[in-house]
C-alpha cells in the first residue's frame, strides 16, 4: 500500500507540475501578446501624432494653402497610415500628401538625417558628406573660376567655415588684380543658402540680394559687411569679412539642370547686378523658399512657405533662364559652357 501510494503521489506531482507549466506559458503568452499589441498601438498613435503635426503646420504655413482641399487630404492621409499598420509609413503618408499637391520642393527629413543636418555628430549614423567641396582655379592668367557646391547642414561652425573659405579665396584672387570671374553653380543642388551667399559677399557687395515673397509680406535677404541677413535676422557671418577692390568686375554665373533650390537663390542674387551674365542651361525650377520645423519624433519638416524674387523685386516662377543658353557638352573632356564663358571674358 505504501508503494502504491508513493507511485500515485509521484504521478499527481507530475500532473500538477505539467498543469502549472501550461498555465504559466498561457499567462506569459497572453501578457506578451498584450504587450506587443500595446507597443504597436502606442507606435501607431505616435505616428498619427507626427502626421497631425505635419498637417497642422502645412495648413498654417504652406504657401499655397488657400488652394488645398484640406478636409479631403487629411482624411485620406490618416486612412492611408492607419490601414498600413506600419509606424514608419507616417513618413510615406507625408510624402504622399506632397505628391497629391504636386509639391516638388517640400519634404520630411527622418530623425537621423535631421540630427546630422542640425550638427549632431552623435546621431549614430554612418558619417555623410555635408558639402560638395569648393573648387577654384586661375584660368588664362586673368580669370578666376570658383565652383560653389551644395551644402547640406545648419551646423554653425561648418557654415561659418564654408563662408570663410569662399571669402578667403575671393580675397586672394582680388589681391592679384583679378576682375573677371566665373561662378559655377552647376553642381549646386541646394541645401543651406546662407553660407553660400555670405561667402560670395565680396563679389555681390553690400545691399539687398532679393526677396522672400508671400501674400502677407515681402522680406529682403541682404548682406552687410560679412553678415547675411533675412529681414532683420542674421543667418551667417563671415569671421573676417573682405571687400573687393573698387574696380569694375565682370562676372559670369554658370547654371544647369542640377542647379536647384539654394543654388537657385544664389543665381537670383547675381541676377540684375551690373556686368553679370548667366550662361548655361535653365535651372531645376525649385525657386521657392523653405522653412524648417522640428517635429516631436526628432524629424524635420522642410516646407515651402513663400516665393522668391530677385534684387529688382521680380518674382521667379519656375526655372531660371540664363542670358545665354548653352547646352551642356562634356564630350572628350570638353566643357562647352565653361569654354563659352572663358571666350567671352577674354574678349572683354
Amino acid at each position: 500500500m505504501l508503494y502504491k501510494f508513493s507511485i500515485q503521489s509521484h504521478r499527481m506531482r507530475f500532473l500538477y507540475s505539467l498543469f502549472l507549466g501550461v498555465l504559466l506559458c498561457t499567462v506569459f503568452n497572453t501578457a506578451y501578446s498584450q504587450s506587443k499589441d500595446e507597443v504597436a498601438t502606442s507606435c501607431i498613435q505616435r505616428a498619427n501624432n507626427m502626421l497631425n503635426e505635419v498637417l497642422t503646420l502645412m495648413q498654417k504655413h504652406y504657401y499655397k494653402k488657400e488652394t488645398v482641399a484640406w478636409d479631403t487630404l487629411i482624411v485620406a492621409a490618416r486612412n492611408r497610415l492607419n490601414k498600413s499598420g506600419n509606424c514608419d509609413d507616417a513618413y510615406e503618408a507625408v510624402k504622399w500628401c506632397f505628391t497629391q499637391l504636386n509639391e516638388r520642393h517640400s519634404f520630411i527629413m527622418p530623425p537621423t538625417k535631421a540630427a546630422i543636418y542640425n550638427g549632431n555628430i552623435n546621431s549614430g549614423s554612418t558619417p555623410v558628406k555635408l558639402s560638395g567641396g569648393i573648387r577654384h582655379e586661375l584660368l588664362e592668367g586673368n580669370i578666376a573660376y570658383v565652383d560653389v557646391p551644395w551644402l547640406s547642414t545648419a551646423d554653425e561652425v561648418i557654415c561659418t567655415a564654408f563662408a570663410d573659405s569662399l571669402q578667403q579665396l575671393i580675397a586672394g584672387y582680388d589681391q592679384k588684380g583679378i576682375n573677371k570671374w566665373i561662378i559655377d553653380l552647376r553642381r549646386n543642388t541646394g541645401g543651406n543658402c546662407w553660407p553660400m551667399l555670405a561667402g560670395l559677399g565680396p563679389l555681390l557687395g553690400n545691399g539687398v540680394y532679393g526677396y522672400f515673397v508671400s501674400d502677407a509680406e515681402k522680406i529682403p535677404f541682404s548682406y552687410s559687411n560679412g553678415v547675411m541677413m533675412q529681414g532683420k535676422y542674421g543667418r551667417c557671418t563671415a569671421t573676417t569679412p573682405y571687400s573687393c577692390s573698387p574696380f569694375s568686375e565682370t562676372i559670369i554665373v554658370l547654371t544647369g539642370t542640377n542647379t536647384s533650390s539654394a543654388g537657385e537663390i544664389v543665381a537670383l542674387a547675381f541676377r540684375g547686378k551690373e556686368n553679370v551674365y548667366l550662361y548655361g542651361e535653365p535651372t531645376a525650377g525649385l525657386t521657392t523658399a523653405n522653412a524648417t520645423y522640428s517635429l516631436s519624433d526628432g524629424s524635420l519638416l522642410v516646407l515651402t512657405v513663400c516665393k522668391e524674387a530677385d534684387r529688382n523685386g521680380t518674382i521667379c516662377e519656375g526655372r531660371i533662364q540664363p542670358n545665354k543658353i548653352i547646352k551642356a557638352d562634356m564630350s572628350a573632356g570638353r566643357d562647352a559652357v565653361k569654354g563659352s564663358a572663358i571666350m567671352f571674358l577674354q574678349m572683354e
